[in-house]
């Protein structure tokens, strides 16, 4: 196939495969949308300018987010591959610079994922640790802990669910915590409650970081009645 000019490789080619290639990296997406811009030397040689995309409906690892509009410059792809049909792929790491949207029935549905739910079990562990329990991974190896309703307040989120044992015994938990921004790659949580784990006290911590890495920046973090807004940037490795 012979390609006149950019407009036609834009449209014909690199918007399919990158649509293709974003819906292989999500579970779900809809209303998706998308506007390329790459120069006429540039994308030639397989580099676009900019992408800019947005949906109102997304699904990372079973991650619901209800929002998000985001954008990318100066990447380079595998264009000569693509043009006789094989999949794109990212030749060198961007970042991704945009916003996103998440409300509390989302967060309910991300519940069930294994990514959200493991993530908020390593938190209890990282919590019981920083509380002075030496041995919080082993005081948690009888239990079983479950999520199962999550609350967002003004600057606050509760977290609701069970701790089963082997016999099949449950105790209700909660997790409660303020939530704040510190800097571009660190989140305060304080003060943090923790209630119902057995032979452990209810406690309450005043201060907790959490370091979300090099590969993220983020320069909001707001938390509403039942809505989640994030603004920042993030790397999407080759």
């Amino acid at each position: 196939m012979k390609l006149k000019n950019k407009t036609e490789i834009i449209s014909t080619i690199l918007t399919p495969a990158l649509k293709f290639w974003l819906r292989s990296q999500l579970d779900h997406v809809e209303d998706l949308e998308m506007k390329v811009d790459a120069g006429d030397t540039q994308i030639l040689r397989g580099k676009i300018n900019n992408v800019f995309l947005k949906s109102t409906r997304a699904v990372y690892q079973g991650i619901h987010v209800r929002k998000v509009e985001v954008g990318t410059e100066n990447i380079q792809v595998n264009l000569g591959a693509v043009v006789r049909g094989k999949p794109l792929r990212l030749l060198e790491s961007i970042f991704v610079t945009g916003e996103l949207e998440v409300t509390e029935q989302d967060l309910n549905t991300s519940l069930s994922s294994s990514l959200l739910s493991s993530g908020l079990t390593d938190l209890v562990k990282l919590l019981l640790a920083e509380k002075g329990l030496t041995n919080s991974e082993h005081l948690l190896t009888n239990y079983q802990l479950s999520w199962q309703q999550l609350t967002l307040k003004e600057n606050k989120f509760i977290i609701k669910g069970l701790v089963s044992d082997s016999q099949g015994n449950s105790n209700p938990l909660i997790l409660s915590s303020g939530l704040e921004l510190y800097n571009l790659q660190t989140l305060s949580l304080n003060p943090i409650y923790i209630r119902g784990i057995p032979t452990i006290e209810d406690f309450t911590l005043n201060q907790f970081s959490v370091d979300l890495g090099t590969d993220v920046e983020l320069q909001q973090l707001s938390l509403f009645n039942q809505k989640i807004y994030c603004l920042g940037k993030i790397k999407v490795n080759n």
